[in-house]
């Protein structure tokens, strides 16, 4: 293997920021929403939201400074130093053990500030050595070593004055600190710093001394804010409701991360007036995420030299070339250029594939058969089985299912269709639009290979909902399983290799949720159980209601419980499911509901449809036993909903709860 390729596979199977280090520069494409995050003109704190592997980390670095003043940016000038970045990553396990331990509650939070103090300390020090080594002439100023920050003794007067010795000694003070964090029945007690009141003299001291940061503002990215505890969200609350320049506090956070609001004094933080908040995932939604998704990845495969870039890779880390970026002749190169590699696959393609597959043909004729026999229909399956239009044959089996369909009138609308006169299948009825992917799946579900209804780049954009992390796997298993050799020059990957690593993938990130925070089996169990009642509802003979991926909570005999909705919120927090006002009412006089869309991503495991077309209304009762019901329960649950849709248990089971032979949790 040459070292291009084996160079391709290490930087590509790189899909989250943390395993990129600090100095992202190289790495990071400016995103289409950039201008709406304000960042020349911040004021205020801002808070990312947004579910892991969003882009969240990878955002807050490129705007720290070891990405800001990368020793490979070269174009740097003293606007630039206007704005410094100080990235913070809140540690689950530590924040965790500072608490109780027969410490008091005022000894910890000192502690806590303490903590911040000496991270965010280290982060300012380090920002000056960032910009010393960058090789930019007009920083060239700068010199960390000239300024003497003997005054910080008035905190400590063992502090050293030199910035690098200071940088040590913080650095030190902080191991020292995690000692006795680890064990505080045998340690000393270290001599706490106070928190932001430190590291903003540190500031002051330094703009003192080098008129060329006079006007800069430091911003502190404190991430994975949900990591910390409610008495830790309290002072960063109280030290971002206070923010102000040169020194202003942001939050990384996924959703419903607020543990309190609360500050450490009577007031409490209010949005608008205390800070913004910035939703990348629904920035991706709004924006289009095709064509930023693209660059991405041309930008990890030019990193790794392989293939030929159609952009101009410096343009994507450019902030002046995004309007560029958004222009229709642009967005076409790359999208035609990202679909030679990752091709899609029409519908008429994906039917014609079924026709032209012995064994799928076997089976819808005996679907076929099987309706007309149930009917007691004369109509042989020829009748119904039409080559020259095959999505309209892949869908009759769900239509003479259906009581009202009589088989003469569905074979006479075929007639129709194919003299080219108006009929049901494409007409105002569109037969085929309701029930094409529906009753393809069907087709394909009891077969080992994976349907190429996942295959494409915009399915893969579907399948990832805004999700970096989820659409580099998507491309990451793509090429594995396309050239397990290694061999790869940025050839193009078959739809069969696609929709495979569609499922390889989908699996992957089905079995992370265990480790989805406190509640991470029992979202485990929950997404298995949803996920397998969507299945049963794709297998419904008729396909009444088909293409459900998403659910309403209707009323029922069981009122859903505090603990029940916190659930719910911690699935929408871990992006398990995503919540949405409801699109459309089945009654005019319905009132206004909420949705929850099952994470696409999880689409190809239980081989159902990532499109959100139909909504399932699941009784109270019904999501309760899913949501906290023993195996026993919930298999009950499936084997009754088999009953009401008329489908046989044998076709679900065992192939997919049998997932759930484990104990529920």
């Amino acid at each position: 293997m040459s070292e291009a390729v084996r160079s391709a596979q290490s930087i590509f199977a790189k899909n989250r920021a943390e395993e990129l280090g600090y100095d992202v520069w190289k790495h990071f494409v400016v995103p289409p929403f950039y201008q709406q995050l304000e960042i020349q003109e911040a004021t205020k704190p801002r808070l990312i939201i947004g579910g892991r592997g969003c882009g969240k980390t990878m955002l807050l670095r490129y705007w720290s400074h070891q990405s800001k003043f990368s020793v490979l940016r070269e174009d740097l000038s003293q606007p630039d130093l206007r704005q410094i970045g100080l990235y913070w990553r809140a540690d689950t396990q530590f924040a965790s053990a500072m608490a109780e331990r027969d410490v008091s509650s005022d000894t910890w939070e000192a502690a806590f500030s303490h903590l911040a103090a000496l991270i965010i300390g280290i982060e300012v020090l380090s920002s000056l050595q960032s910009i010393s080594a960058n090789r930019s002439t007009e920083l060239a100023s700068i010199k960390p070593e000239a300024i003497d920050l003997r005054r910080l003794q008035a905190f400590d007067s063992t502090l050293p004055r030199v910035v690098s010795a200071l940088r040590d000694a913080l650095e030190e003070r902080l191991w020292s600190f995690e000692s006795w964090v680890n064990d505080v029945r045998k340690c000393a007690e270290p001599s706490f710093l106070p928190g932001k009141n430190f590291v903003l003299a540190l500031v002051q001291e330094i703009q003192r001394q080098l008129p060329e940061l006079k006007d800069t503002t430091f911003f502190v990215y404190v991430d994975e804010y949900e990591n910390l505890r409610p008495y830790q969200q309290r002072i960063i609350n109280t030290w971002l409701k206070h923010s102000e320049a040169p020194l202003i506090f942001n939050l990384a956070m996924k959703r419903n991360a607020f543990e309190t609001l609360k500050t450490t004094g009577l007031e409490s933080l209010s949005d608008i007036h205390d800070f913004r908040t910035h939703d990348l995932e629904q920035y991706f939604l709004i924006e289009d995420a095709q064509v930023f998704f693209a660059e991405i990845l041309f930008l990890k495969l030019a990193n790794a030299g392989v293939g030929t870039s159609p952009v101009s890779i410096v343009d994507l880390r450019d902030v002046s070339k995004l309007p560029e970026r958004k222009n229709a002749k642009y967005k076409k190169l790359i999208v035609d250029a990202i679909e030679e590699i990752l091709p899609d696959v029409s519908h008429q393609q994906l039917a014609r594939n079924v026709l032209q597959d012995e064994s799928l043909v076997k089976k819808l004729k005996a679907r076929i058969q099987s309706v007309l026999n149930e009917r007691k229909s004369q109509f042989s399956v020829e009748s119904f089985l039409r080559p020259t239009f095959a999505e309209a044959s892949i869908i009759t089996p769900a239509l003479l299912s259906r009581s009202r369909n009589k088989p003469e009138e569905i074979a006479a609308e075929l007639d129709l269709l194919e003299k080219g006169k108006d009929n049901h299948f494409t007409g105002r009825r569109n037969w085929i639009q309701n029930n094409f992917i529906g009753s393809l799946l069907q087709l394909y579900e009891p077969y080992d290979r994976a349907c190429p209804f996942y295959a494409g780049f915009h399915t893969f954009i579907k399948l990832s909902r805004g999700n970096v992390r989820h659409f580099l796997e998507l491309c990451h298993k793509s090429i594995d399983r396309a050239f397990p050799d290694g061999d790869y020059q940025a050839q193009q990957i078959s739809p069969n290799e696609q929709a495979e690593a569609a499922r390889q993938a989908s699996a992957d990130f089905l079995g992370e949720v265990r480790s989805f925070g406190r509640y991470g089996n029992r979202l485990h169990f929950f997404v298995l159980g949803l996920g397998s009642l969507f299945a049963l509802a794709h297998l419904r003979p008729s396909l009444g209601e088909s293409e459900q991926s998403h659910f309403s909570i209707v009323r029922g005999s069981e009122a859903l419980s505090e603990a029940d909705e916190e659930f719910l919120q911690e699935a929408v927090k871990w992006s398990v499911l995503f919540e949405e006002e409801a699109t459309k009412l089945k009654q005019p006089y319905e009132a206004e509901t909420v949705e929850y869309v099952l994470n696409p991503i999880y689409a190809p495991y239980f081989h159902i449809s990532y499109r959100k077309k139909r909504r399932l209304e699941l009784k109270s009762e019904d999501l309760i036993r899913l949501m906290r019901g023993s195996y026993e329960d919930v298999s009950a649950l499936l084997k009754r909903y088999s009953r009401e849709w008329s489908v046989e248990p044998s076709s679900l089971y065992p192939t997919l709860f049998s997932h759930l032979t484990e104990q529920a949790p």
